[in-house]
């Protein structure tokens, strides 16, 4: 999110929502309610990282990160944003690009191949295969499929920085274990957007949650410093595997538990201090 400030604009993540009293731990008092709801923002620098610092704003004074745009056959489209072709087309990926004065759109990479850019000799053969060190045109297939077997951060033109927020609903004190949900996709049915705007759809979620659980699982106070603890339990629930496990419930999304190990992070989240799970990722994001 984005709003303007004395210097310009300024750019955060939203931590917490509050329609009931003032938004806690800022600088500046701000107060929500039902009717205008206001959020507790954590500050980012300019390559999208948290920086530890809170300000608050009321929600209807925000907006998202402006994305450039053009027309293409005669609609509106975001540009250099990749977004996944639907089944059955020939390629996995396309993207809206500038071409001199026109907007053309470019498909790139096999449906049928999977990107193993955290495997350096996939990502070595590769990026020599297709001369990824010459690929510098962007109105070209090579140039998108290179982006996406890059080793490092400088990806984010093609993967975009998420942050998915749950709220912590059970606490086990003797054993430290904050229980809630990571992520709610659905409810009742229908999909439920998050405080971008944007959802993640159950069978996403459920691959996103195995993919953690076998590469990450550490927790950070706030995304930074030393390790507090980390994720020992988690549960994709899509429809499918509730009525498998005869459970019922409203919601579809993915349930984890957190072990606290710091005396203090513990006592924050009894307080209600840390009162949601917010775990960071990239995903590619698409456009319905």
């Amino acid at each position: 999110m984005s709003w303007g400030s004395s210097g310009g604009s300024a750019r955060g993540i939203i931590r917490s929502i509050h329609r009931e009293g003032n938004v806690p731990n800022i600088p500046v008092k701000i107060t929500g309610s039902e009717d205008e709801p206001a959020a507790r923002i954590e500050l980012v620098d300019d390559e999208g990282e948290p920086r530890g610092e809170y300000v608050g704003h009321k929600l209807n004074t925000l907006r998202k990160g402006a994305v450039a745009k053009a027309e293409y056959q005669g609609r509106q489209v975001e540009l250099d944003k990749p977004f996944r072709m639907p089944a059955g087309s020939t390629k996995k990926f396309g993207v809206y690009v500038k071409d001199g004065d026109r907007v053309k759109k470019v498909t790139f990479g096999d449906p049928n191949m999977e990107i193993r850019r955290d495997d350096p000799e996939a990502r070595a053969n590769f990026r020599a295969r297709h001369s990824c060190d010459t690929a510098t045109d962007k109105t070209t297939p090579r140039y998108w499929s290179c982006r996406a077997w890059e080793s490092d951060t400088t990806v984010t033109e093609l993967t975009n920085k998420v942050h998915i927020e749950g709220q912590i609903l059970k606490q086990m004190d003797e054993e430290r274990l904050a229980f809630g949900w990571a992520y709610v996709s659905t409810v009742n049915g229908e999909l439920s957007l998050d405080h971008s705007g944007e959802f993640i759809r159950p069978d996403q979620i459920a691959k996103a949650a195995t993919n953690f659980m076998l590469s990450m699982r550490t927790a950070k106070s706030m995304h930074t410093g030393d390790k507090i603890g980390e994720v020992v339990h988690s549960m994709p629930l899509t429809n499918e595997i509730a009525k498998a496990l005869g459970i019922q419930s409203d919601r579809e999304g993915w349930v984890v538990a957190l072990k606290v190990y710091g005396d203090q992070v513990w006592q924050d989240v009894k307080s209600g201090k840390l009162a949601a799970f917010s775990i960071g990722g990239r995903a590619l994001k698409e456009m319905v």
